[in-house]
């Protein structure tokens, strides 16, 4: 009985976490151009070159293309919402298999959790750019 609740204890002290542990850093904008716009969204059939698609190219700095930028193919919508990424036109379309507008981004095939993540816990934070 004794060798039970020795287990059990040791079962429940170790599925806490510590309270005193610092959260996990939001991702930073550079981070997500590296890890998400140059290899699922800048070819040039999409957010790249002369002519990208939706007025949008993520082939070079992003933050002056989509924070506080007003969608070009769902008007009055704006692309990134500083610490609302429901209110964020770009996360919708990321994670909505019927956004507002078009389709679902990337049309191959959508983000994985990771990768969403890192988006929206940078527009949380306030959509830096950093």
């Amino acid at each position: 009985m004794r060798r039970i609740a020795s287990v059990l204890i040791l079962a429940f002290v170790a599925g806490c976490g510590d309270p005193d542990a610092e959260p996990e850093a939001p991702a930073t904008l550079q981070e997500i151009e590296a890890e998400v716009f140059a290899k699922s969204c800048a070819f040039s059939t999409c957010h790249k070159g002369a002519s990208p698609a939706g007025g949008i190219a993520l082939d070079g700095p992003t933050y002056d293309v989509l924070v506080g930028k007003e969608s070009v193919g769902a008007p009055g919508r704006i692309l990134v919402v500083p610490g609302d990424p429901a209110a964020s036109y770009v996360y919708e379309k990321l994670t909505q298999e019927k956004p507002a507008n078009g389709t679902q981004m990337p049309p191959t095939a959508p983000l994985g959790a990771a990768r969403l993540e890192m988006i929206k816990s940078w527009i949380e934070a306030g959509a830096k750019n950093d």
